[in-house]
């Protein structure tokens, strides 16, 4: 078998695909451009506000309002952390003790 012939094919398949592979491209960015509305949008630039009094921080009032409306419903009480709650080891293992039982086979009723 000689070489030659099949070395040209090759060559012109490799060829055949550039050529396809740089038209899909050019496409692809045609598409681009044409939903970009051609043109680019430049952001405006962000005012600078600068003041010499500080700015108000409201977090202090909600968290007295909070506060108060705790104590209107509650009480007296003294909080002592504020967070997510810890899950015991109960509530894992109940869990893990279902989930396993779920796999257990059961035989027929005789």
């Amino acid at each position: 078998m000689e070489l030659g012939p099949v070395i040209t094919l090759s060559l012109f398949a490799f060829g055949l695909m550039v050529v396809i592979a740089g038209l899909a491209s050019l496409l692809i960015r045609g598409i681009v451009l044409l939903l970009a509305g051609g043109k680019r949008q430049v952001a405006a630039p962000t005012p600078v506000a600068i003041s010499v009094a500080p700015a108000l921080d409201d977090t202090a009032a909600h968290v007295a309002a909070i506060a108060a409306a705790v104590y209107a419903v509650v009480g007296a009480h003294r909080l002592v952390h504020i967070g997510d709650a810890q899950r015991g080891a109960g509530w894992t293992a109940t869990g893990r003790l279902a989930h396993h039982g779920s796999h257990t086979p059961r035989r027929a009723p005789r």
